[in-house]
């Protein structure tokens, strides 16, 4: 977090020889070729004004004041560096499938970097998403093979959706439904109502108002008003994703810390979100729901098949390796292949199943633009840990999905520090008993 500049001292552009480690960037770095280099809000350490010169930046434009990295007094020089080493070394694990070439990936690296170090530096716990899987695999014991269609068959509370997915599904389908018939389809599960409402009143959609009308909007205080803001369809869209959420709570802790699965999930979620509306790809509010979702079918893994589980985290910590793609080693099929089978039983809409089944192997076709949006969601959200669901090591970016959505990585660290306010309210949202994050 940048601190405020020294009277005298605001924004100065200086000459790459006259930058010290502590300095903040106050803008993104682009080379003398273009090619972006570093995000604005990077704390510079001697890697950086190495790079720097390496690159042949002529100068760069930074605050004056050395990043206190979140103390309360200024940190020296070899403090700092001493905070974005310990840092470097954390992210350079987690993000060892990333291609730090390119420059998506380049960004990510960066950003994850430095919020590894205000983690550190604020001396927060280190969050360990694989820690709490500690189920042993039968020693000697070969697996039996597992079949997609089985674990969506053995799994009673997944044979049918909620009863309040039926009346938001009719008003999906019905072209002629009214504002009053997506509330009505809503208005009588209250935690549901309650849910959305929040989500409607958080900050993203908040921007969106005022961006629109000039103004932030009146508090949303009703369903009819909400699908006015937001409109039936979104909302009922929306009203799909959050009304699924009870029905995968009750996975044992010894198996998955549910609370950092779904701040994983969520991040992911309105990662989706801001990437959706930047560039224009999909629909929000659908994306919303596809970046909440997209992880389900490692829920039903942990219960249907916790011994297949247990070994695919084992080898895929050995082989350093993303966990979907152990799963298909070990399975024949990964979560998001379960997943999106579980949304097509279900009968949710065509897009919704697209974005969860192919975040991990994308295909060609415009159509399918929005599981590029999760696929990179999903990256976002793994690279700047948020959470976890299992896999300690971020996928590889498809540079095909990257160049279809036409997004900047200077535009994508833009929308960062927007993300992260709005994962804060929307956890808060759904678990408002617990204060949102831990």
């Amino acid at each position: 977090m940048c601190p405020a500049a020294r009277d005298g001292e605001a924004m100065a552009r200086r000459r790459v020889s006259e930058l010290v480690a502590g300095m903040v960037l106050s803008e993104d770095v682009v080379t003398p070729g273009g090619r972006f280099l570093m995000p604005r809000g990077t704390t510079l350490d001697a890697g950086h004004l190495k790079s720097l010169l390496a690159w042949n930046v002529p100068e760069a434009a930074v605050d004056g004041a050395v990043s206190r990295l979140g103390q309360d007094a200024p940190a020296d020089a070899g403090e700092v560096a001493a905070t974005t080493e310990a840092a470097e070394t954390v992210v350079r694990e987690r993000l060892c499938r990333l291609d730090l070439d390119h420059e998506a990936g380049l960004m990510l690296w960066h950003l994850a970097v430095n919020r590894e170090a205000e983690r550190l530096a604020r001396r927060d716990p280190a969050p360990s998403p694989e820690a709490d899987f500690r189920q042993p695999a039968p020693a000697d014991r070969t697996l039996p093979p597992v079949t997609v269609e089985g674990m969506l068959h053995n799994e009673p509370q997944l044979v049918s959706p909620p009863e309040v997915y039926g009346r938001i599904s009719r008003v999906l389908r019905d072209p002629k439904s009214t504002v009053e018939d997506a509330a009505e389809a809503i208005r009588h599960d209250q935690s549901l109502a309650a849910k959305l409402l929040r989500l409607v009143n958080s900050s993203f959609y908040s921007r969106t108002m005022r961006a629109v009308h000039g103004r932030f909007p009146a508090k949303v205080d009703s369903l009819s008003r909400a699908v006015l803001v937001v409109g039936g369809r979104q909302l009922s869209t929306l009203a799909l994703g959050v009304s699924v959420l009870p029905l995968f709570q009750d996975i044992p802790q010894g198996w998955v810390n549910m609370r950092l699965f779904w701040e994983h999930s969520v991040g992911c979620a309105v990662a989706a979100q801001a990437i959706s509306g930047a560039t224009g790809r999909g629909n929000p509010e659908a994306a919303f729901v596809g970046g909440l979702m997209h992880d389900i079918g490692r829920i039903i893994l942990f219960k249907q098949a916790p011994h297949h589980m247990a070994a695919a985290m084992r080898q895929a910590l050995d082989d350093r390796q993303p966990l979907a793609v152990v799963e298909r080693q070990i399975l024949g099929f990964d979560h998001a292949a379960l997943g999106g089978a579980l949304l097509h039983k279900w009968e949710f809409p065509a897009n919704l199943e697209t974005m969860v089944c192919e975040h991990h192997a994308l295909r060609d076709g415009a159509e399918r633009d929005a599981a590029a949006v999760i696929h990179l969601a999903d990256i976002v959200a793994n690279a700047m840990a948020w959470g976890g669901s299992g896999s300690r090591y971020a996928p590889p970016l498809d540079l095909g999905a990257w160049d279809r959505l036409g997004l900047a990585a200077g535009a994508l660290s833009a929308l960062l520090p927007g993300m992260e306010a709005s994962l804060g309210e929307t956890m808060i949202g759904f678990f408002p008993e617990d204060g949102g994050r831990t």
